[in-house]
């Protein structure tokens, strides 16, 4: 008799949480092995080598890995609540317009190409979606006039020099620096998300400059070194929301900005390795409808996120946790980050408001650039400038 198998998961840490980890490891009758990969690496091994991993936490690369025949096609007919996946794609259940890019290249088309017209199969599973910008403290306020609305300019503003810090993802840095050069230099992007060769070297020259005049102080390369750069000095970044939780279950008052200029949208899905199949197959089927039953969406919704399918959620979550999260209601109580440590307190806000009128914010989406090896190689520069 065969033992069952044990399943290999990659992801990102911000999207593991100790929490999610430990109740899927309860849930689920097989033994998993999560690898926590923060960088660019996560990426590279999943294209070069399928066969090591049995499923992987995406985000903004399935075009990538989908024409590295890196990952198989999901059959929806094995997937739980697959009536609600389609029904927002056709928009007829939720609003399907707060998940943005999400279904550009969702379902399997009979042509073999990926499109957004309903199908029986899907290459990823929509998981989690967002927004994203910088964060500050409250001592910012006072370098700038009374009213000064948030804007992303403020990355690059010399009144802060020495005291900012961004992240080292290429396509994520590069998307925020650019929505930063222009409101700072008042230069109009044709396409925020998909950067022409002219456009990243007009960025990544400011960066340099910039970051030769010591203008930052850390860049960080995922949630925990986020956290640490504001411990240290730092009064203004770009930040993802487990570090925002971290921080503020820690007493810093750090303030979520809401810039004029709109947040930065992002999704991160799951996808099953082509080389799964027999048991791991199986075990991957069941990983992916684990997280169908809303528990992992219902702790990730306590760091920040949204979960795709939000009434899924809803029965893991207080009334208070609700209401403040995706109604934009003030906090009942005071709510906890996953780890149960307080973090919002009675009466506080979420900076942006209510689940839609976040999502309504969005001005450019995560997504692989048609010049990424060109944007890489000029971020390198700039990290090892």
């Amino acid at each position: 008799m065969s033992s069952p198998p044990k399943l290999r998961v990659i992801g990102r840490s911000e999207v593991l949480p100790r929490p999610v980890l430990e109740q899927a490891a309860a849930d689920l009758p097989f033994d998993i092995e999560f690898e926590l990969i923060d960088s660019v690496k996560g990426l590279q091994r999943v294209v070069s080598s399928p066969e090591t991993f049995d499923v992987y936490h995406q985000w903004h690369t399935v075009d990538l890995i989908w024409t590295a025949r890196a990952v198989q096609a999901i059959d929806l007919s094995r997937i739980d609540h697959a009536n609600l996946i389609r029904g927002q794609a056709l928009g007829r259940q939720g609003d399907g317009r707060a998940m943005g890019s999400v279904f550009n290249q969702l379902f399997l088309q009979p042509s073999g190409a990926l499109g957004s017209a309903p199908t029986d199969r899907i290459v990823m599973l929509p998981l989690l979606h967002g927004v994203d910008a910088f964060a500050y403290l409250p001592s910012v306020i006072r370098e700038f006039d009374d009213g000064t609305p948030n804007s992303w300019g403020w990355l690059l503003d010399p009144r802060l020099a020495g005291r900012v810090s961004i992240m080292s993802d290429p396509v994520l840095g590069m998307i925020e620096a650019a929505l930063a050069v222009e409101a700072a230099e008042g230069i109009r992007i044709a396409d925020v998300g998909n950067l022409s060769v002219e456009e990243i070297d007009i960025i990544v020259d400011i960066l340099l400059r910039r970051k030769k005049l010591g203008h930052f102080k850390t860049i960080w390369g995922n949630y925990r070194e986020c956290a640490r750069s504001m411990q240290r000095g730092v009064v203004l970044q770009s930040m993802f929301s487990p570090a925002l939780a971290m921080l503020r279950s820690q007493g810093i008052p750090v303030i979520s900005a809401v810039p004029r200029e709109g947040y930065r949208g992002w999704h991160v899905d799951l996808c099953i390795s082509s080389a799964a199949k027999g048991g791991q197959l199986d075990a991957a089927y069941a990983y992916l409808n684990w997280w169908m039953n809303g528990k992992g969406g219902a702790v990730t919704t306590r760091q920040g996120y949204y979960f795709a399918q939000p009434e899924l959620v809803r029965p893991h979550l207080s009334a208070a946790e609700w209401d403040y999260w995706y109604a934009g209601k003030p906090a009942a109580t005071a709510l906890s980050d996953p780890l149960g440590q307080p973090a919002i307190a009675p009466g506080e806000i979420r900076e942006g408001g209510s689940y839609f009128e976040r999502m309504s914010r969005v001005r450019v989406w995560n997504a692989f650039m048609d010049e990424h090896t060109y944007l890489v190689r000029r971020w390198r520069e700039f990290l090892e400038a």
